[in-house]
């Protein structure tokens, strides 16, 4: 498998509902970007995100541009002295708009200095906008689509879109939608001067899609069918095999005849 990304446990959830907390309310609200660190391990062809950190505080949130501030340096600080199974592997934003339209995932001009800045290997941005008036079940759809690489302009204004080229390749990224919102999350590594795209997956996503078309609603279960939950998304971590595969299926089938009772 090339260069990718994966969501699991709860970094995907994290980092979706970090977004509907920010979205403005109203035109006024100037506080729209959701903004957190991504702690993960790195496997052979990619990296495994097992935590997302939301960050409530920066210095300026605006609807295009979002810039940290020292809190976010303490939080770093703090986490790296107690997240001992995990490294920082990058961070996450999101980009809130009126509507869905082309290329709205993409990263921004300032979102690639961030990148030069911080050198970290991934960043994740999620763009969303509210579509409707009553809260919807989550829908996902794991989607392909054209590739692209992003380098900074120090002549454009930080909103603008960067200087861009098209990849002869396509990556894998996550749409959906959820409550009033529709959403695209797209993952991009930085290769020390530039972001690209690369594949996103997530084992969680591909869980709570599951249960979706299952009809079994997450928040109603109970202890004991959690912990069959905690198995399949480990079999879908570890997945390709027919075991995982049957191990799945048996642990899904064990929910539904608890549900049954």
């Amino acid at each position: 498998m090339k260069n990718h990304l994966e969501l699991i446990q709860h970094s995907f959830s994290t980092i979706l509902l970090d977004a509907i907390q920010f979205f403005p309310q109203n035109k006024k609200r100037v506080n729209t970007e959701s903004f957190g660190l991504l702690f993960g391990l790195k496997k052979e062809t990619g990296y495994e995100c097992d935590f997302a950190f939301p960050v409530g505080s920066v210095s300026k949130r605006t609807e295009d541009l979002v810039q940290p501030d020292q809190k976010i340096n303490e939080a770093i600080q703090s986490a790296k002295c107690l997240f001992s199974t995990s490294k920082w592997i990058g961070t996450y934003h999101s980009h809130p708009h009126e509507e869905y339209f082309e290329h709205w995932a993409d990263p921004s001009n300032a979102d690639v200095e961030f990148a030069q800045y911080l050198k970290l290997p991934y960043m994740v941005i999620i763009a969303l906008t509210r579509n409707g008036k009553e809260n919807k079940p989550l829908s996902l759809d794991f989607s392909v689509g054209p590739a692209g690489e992003y380098f900074y302009n120090k002549n454009k204004h930080p909103q603008d879109y960067p200087d861009a080229k098209l990849l002869n390749e396509e990556v894998n990224f996550i749409q959906g939608e959820f409550q009033k919102y529709f959403f695209t999350i797209r993952a991009y590594h930085f290769n020390g001067n530039s972001l690209r795209d690369v594949d996103l997956f997530s084992t969680e996503a591909e869980l709570l899609q599951m249960l979706s078309e299952e009809n079994i609603n997450v928040s109603a279960l109970t202890t004991a069918q959690t912990y069959h939950l905690r198995k399949i998304e480990y079999n879908l971590r570890n997945g390709g095999s027919k075991r995982s595969e049957y191990n799945t299926e048996y642990h899904l089938n064990r929910i539904k005849k608890m549900l049954e009772k």
